[in-house]
């Protein structure tokens, strides 16, 4: 297994222990802020910055003003933009168009070094936003999320293959592990990709409490981010940033 790492803000995604990546879930980007200050203390790597928990998410000068906001908070911090759609775990839908054009208008900003780009807009619309993306310098996760199981071994390996050929820098794939067979399926469908299909960072995770072990395993398995709880958690089975650091740090040094 080969990873090319992503280095953004000289941080290495792929390489050594997965980094740790909380969401801001704040209606007001100070409120974020404040979040951010507190998880860099708790060493928090990488930052998820939520629009669909913004006030400002239908006002796009606003929302352009608050991105800055929140990227002034985090000069050494990698910064994901995400909108996230009801059925994919988040708070609001947008049209397709709307949802194009908010994104459009943060990769544009220059402050988010990320964006999260959701598979259920179409391929078509997907490679449009990696292409706006990569040419205004910023990186793509694109991402899919089931919750309600999981999906076949197989599928899913097709699934974030394809997703590395649309071209995405970081394929990501959360779903719901009601048991331990779930989870197995999810880290070899990692392993598998990871193994044979792409070089580049993943993202994956088997959500709820049986698959938390895939937060915390990525580094064996190809896993390059883990979500984390700092204070409130964004997805179920989340581990807390301070037990999540011992327990891959001691599985590095085991690893190592």
């Amino acid at each position: 297994m080969h990873m090319e790492p992503l280095v953004i803000k000289g941080m290495p995604i792929g390489q050594g222990r997965p980094k740790i990546i909380i969401s801001l879930m704040h209606a007001e980007a100070a409120d974020a802020c404040a979040t951010a200050k507190r998880g860099r203390q708790a060493g928090v790597d990488c930052f998820e910055w939520r629009g669909d928990f913004c006030r400002n998410v239908h006002d796009i000068p606003n929302m352009i003003e608050d991105a800055c906001l929140v990227a002034d908070c985090l000069p050494h911090n990698p910064l994901l933009f995400t909108f996230r759609s009801v059925d994919q775990g988040g708070q609001m839908d947008l049209p397709v168009d709307a949802y194009v054009a908010l994104n459009e208008a943060l990769i544009e900003t220059g402050c988010i070094d990320m964006v999260d780009i959701e598979t259920w807009i179409g391929d078509a619309a997907v490679s449009d936003l990696i292409a706006h993306a990569h040419a205004h310098g910023v990186a793509t996760v694109v991402s899919y999320h089931n919750f309600a199981g999981t999906p076949q071994t197989d599928w899913m390996v097709s699934l974030l293959t394809h997703i590395a050929d649309l071209g995405a820098d970081i394929p990501k794939i959360a779903v719901m592990a009601r048991t331990a067979a779930d989870t197995l399926r999810l880290l070899a469908a990692t392993e598998e990709v990871a193994r044979v299909h792409t070089d580049k960072p993943l993202l994956t995770m088997a959500m709820g409490t049986q698959g938390s072990i895939s937060r915390l395993s990525g580094e064996l398995f190809g896993s390059a981010l883990t979500f984390c709880a700092l204070e409130a958690s964004s997805a179920p089975g989340q581990v807390d940033v301070a037990r999540a650091r011992l327990i891959m740090d001691a599985f590095h040094d085991v690893l190592a």
